[in-house]
């Protein structure tokens, strides 16, 4: 079973097509306060969510996380190891922020720009930032995010805030030497949510992990879905 996480402000409706490409046996999860899950205060916490993941599927199956979905994923493996067998990161990065020891991140400012705007219109904010996520030329796939977070379920404003917060402060790198499942990262040429540099940097902290540059902009799976599933049924298949 192959389990997958989505990123922020969207639903386990965007794997869609991903899941059809890979034909094999798949779960898409709603994260608390997304599509269709509930949502409490605190839910969105890297380590309380992974816990509760380990809880609620036993055993040991592969994962696959997209950006805030990937953050999760990554605490999933290191501190759960029993309940990862295969890893897969999309768009991932163990810390979104920049910092003097970590200059692959987003600017601190822009963050905050986001966070600021939120609290005035999220629905706006949101758009904004599916805009960012396919890049320039990327308007298709800007529609299909549309189309997933329409059909799937608006994602609460609570949960934004606080999952906008989890990626403000949450730095992963710590974890990564714990990683001992094979990791494979998925990562878009341009991305300019999470840049390359940035997944270079964590796939050389995790004893079994490599990297492969497909599609465009931060969410390969869409621009490149077919290409992406066969990488993907490779490495499961290993």
């Amino acid at each position: 079973m192959v389990f997958l996480l989505h990123g922020w402000g969207l639903n386990r409706r965007v794997f869609a097509t991903l899941e059809q490409a890979l034909a094999l046996p798949c779960q898409s999860l709603d994260l608390p306060g997304h599509g269709q899950a509930p949502y409490e205060p605190g839910a969105l916490d890297p380590d309380g969510l992974a816990a509760d993941l380990a809880l609620r599927h036993p055993g040991a199956h592969a994962w696959l996380g997209w950006s805030l979905g990937g953050l999760i994923a990554l605490t999933l493996a290191a501190r759960h190891p029993e309940s990862v067998s295969r890893l897969i990161l999309i768009g991932a990065t163990p810390c979104f922020v920049r910092a003097r020891d970590w200059p692959h991140g987003t600017e601190p400012t822009v963050f905050q720009a986001f966070a600021d705007q939120l609290t005035i219109d999220h629905e706006a904010t949101l758009r904004r930032f599916l805009t960012l996520q396919a890049g320039p030329g990327g308007r298709s796939e800007v529609r299909t995010l549309m189309a997933d977070l329409k059909s799937g379920g608006a994602p609460q404003p609570e949960a934004l805030a606080e999952g906008l917060a989890v990626l403000q402060a949450s730095d992963r790198r710590p974890l990564l030497p714990a990683v001992r499942a094979p990791v494979l990262m998925l990562h878009g040429a341009g991305d300019t949510i999470v840049s390359i540099e940035a997944a270079r940097a964590a796939a050389a902290l995790m004893p079994h992990a490599r990297l492969c540059a497909i599609g465009h902009g931060h969410a390969p799976f869409l621009s490149a879905p077919e290409d992406s599933a066969s990488l993907i049924r490779n490495f499961l298949h290993e």
